[in-house]
């Protein structure tokens, strides 16, 4: 993000996934606020921490930037669009962001479906169990759909392994 956004930014880490990553983002001159994070993290020097839950996040304007690293694949795919509309508004414009998530290859997921399906359970492509634990991957495709409508469009993205890096900009 160094480069995007300038020094003494206010940066919203959403789900607190680079908390190992906050003192680095600290040293560049950035100030960070995690937001809603699953697990209670320690208050560092500098770092503020928002323990609210997205549903009731409603902040606009107010970052310059954002990550939201392995956030959306704890979301169940009719919220996604709502995060992500939450996410962008809470965006100055042209804030910029780093979101890192898991994607679904096609066929594999349509099998995982299929399987899941037939066993009863309530599923949509890319939804899946493992370990006991709900993850959701989606498609390409969808992962697209829901960034245009929640107003970002992609500067810059890569996919390694299925998971996808992207630097968005509001």
């Amino acid at each position: 993000m160094v480069g995007f956004i300038e020094e003494s930014s206010i940066v919203a880490d959403f789900g607190c996934g680079v908390c190992s990553l906050w003192p680095l983002l600290r040293d560049m001159g950035m100030r960070i606020v995690g937001v809603s994070c699953n697990r209670k993290e320690q208050q560092q020097k500098g770092i503020r921490i928002m323990n609210i839950e997205m549903a009731d996040f409603n902040f606009l304007g107010i970052f310059e930037g954002f990550v939201a690293v392995d956030l959306l694949q704890r979301i169940p795919p009719e919220l996604w669009s709502k995060i992500l509309l939450k996410i962008s508004r809470s965006i100055k414009t042209d804030g910029m962001g780093l979101i890192i998530t898991e994607l679904s290859e096609e066929e594999s997921a349509r099998s995982v479906f299929s399987d899941l399906k037939g066993d009863g359970f309530p599923v949509v492509i890319g939804e899946n169990l493992e370990d006991g634990e709900y993850i959701f991957r989606p498609l390409k495709s969808w992962y697209d759909q829901w960034l245009k409508n929640a107003g970002l469009s992609v500067f810059r993205e890569e996919v390694i392994d299925s998971v996808v890096y992207s630097i968005v900009r509001k």
